[in-house]
């Protein structure tokens, strides 16, 4: 059921709740626009799918009012540069969650942690980082989540999560697919939207965050990255990227898991068929301009980590990072590294399920051909079907 959500009502929302006015001078209606046609056409949207879709859009809206509200008061944070930060581009469900939140434990690095990811404004400062009241509010929504999205997924107001919090203010979000059956609104992100704006506002957001705390080491992390790896270097040419390589069937089964989970959140109905062709769709253009844009050589030399070594021993891969990228890993960041990973006991391949793709209607052997090119660039075995 879709009753239909209104573009002008969702930004009187938006300035109400902030009570600001100037959205900048991005083309937000152009891009809003495809979401909520193909939402009203193609995703089957329950009345809680429409009450989210129309909280995200708010909330989008809100954050971009507040984002140029704070840039106005504060020029000087376009000056600012973002040296060199470690960056997961990588296929999703190959352990950069983890990854992500280990390497977060050296006090040199810093994160784009939940909290302050979800709600940017005002960019936090040292004293606040454990008593700002946005911390509690991001706990409260993630206690409404099921069990069965926290077990697939580690999420923690207090941690780090994806750079699509900061993309999505300019309103383009590719991975809305997850959530949605909104293929139209997919394709027309991944080809005709200028993605240039989107990472333009994703890097002066990034300086207005180090602004406040600034002397660290960004760790950023996001797979939708792989779709604009050539936007993504024209803001931050100084990126080293870091990329897991995992069987893909395994990648695209877990993937799929994923994508009924969340879109049964939303949708009236979920057709696990349609699911697997949406996520094999964007699972191959992730992985078909990553070997574009690698073939072109223009960036700083990539980091390649096997999942199976990482999944072995986590503290040995993230230090072979370290080596890699010529960053020096402090004994006291060693340690609390080691901590984390004795917290956090996993054994993925242990209990990995099998790539079973029967019930979303893939062909396994169809499947091996569209990440052919892939495997073959590195070398990457099948763990069997």
């Amino acid at each position: 059921m879709y009753s239909g959500i209104d573009l002008d009502r969702l930004a009187k929302s938006a300035r109400k709740r902030t009570g600001l006015d100037d959205f900048g001078a991005g083309d937000w209606r152009g891009a809003l626009s495809p979401l909520l046609l193909a939402a009203r056409e193609e995703a089957r949207l329950s009345a809680m799918g429409e009450a989210i879709l129309r909280m995200r859009v708010v909330e989008r809206l809100s954050n971009r009012l507040q984002i140029e509200h704070w840039l106005k008061a504060h020029p000087e944070v376009h000056d600012i540069e973002i040296e060199s930060p470690l960056v997961l581009a990588t296929l999703p469900r190959t352990g950069q969650t983890a990854a992500g939140w280990i390497l977060d434990r050296d006090p040199a690095n810093r994160s784009l942690l939940r909290w302050f990811a979800r709600f940017p404004v005002p960019p936090p400062r040292s004293q606040d980082l454990s008593s700002d009241p946005r911390i509690e509010l991001e706990r409260d929504e993630l206690r409404l989540l099921p069990q069965s999205v926290l077990d697939m997924h580690l999420s923690d107001a207090e941690e780090p999560d994806e750079c699509h919090w900061l993309l999505s203010n300019d309103m383009k979000v590719p991975h809305e697919i997850y959530s949605m059956r909104v293929p139209s609104y997919y394709r027309w992100v991944r080809d005709e939207a200028d993605m240039r704006t989107a990472y333009r506002y994703y890097a002066i957001q990034l300086k207005m965050l180090q602004s406040t705390i600034p002397g660290r080491r960004w760790v950023l992390k996001n797979s939708p990255h792989l779709l604009f790896l050539d936007e993504l270097h024209e803001v931050i040419p100084s990126a080293i990227f870091v990329q897991f390589h995992r069987d893909p069937l395994k990648v695209l089964a877990s993937n799929c898991r994923l994508a009924v989970v969340l879109r049964s959140l939303q949708c009236d109905s979920v057709d696990p068929r349609e699911v697997g062709t949406a996520m094999l769709e964007l699972l191959g253009d992730y992985v078909d301009r990553l070997l574009r844009f690698r073939a072109k050589g223009i960036s700083r030399p990539w980091i390649d980590v096997r999942f199976s070594h990482f999944v072995r021993d986590p503290h040995a891969t993230v230090a072979s990072v370290y080596e890699a990228a010529g960053i020096a890993l402090s004994d006291d960041a060693k340690q609390r590294m080691a901590q984390w990973v004795a917290e956090h006991p996993r054994n993925d391949l242990a209990r990995a399920r099998a790539a079973d793709l029967a019930p979303y209607g893939i062909d396994p052997d169809m499947a091996r051909e569209r990440f052919s090119a892939y495997v073959g660039r590195f070398g990457i075995e099948y763990d069997g079907v």
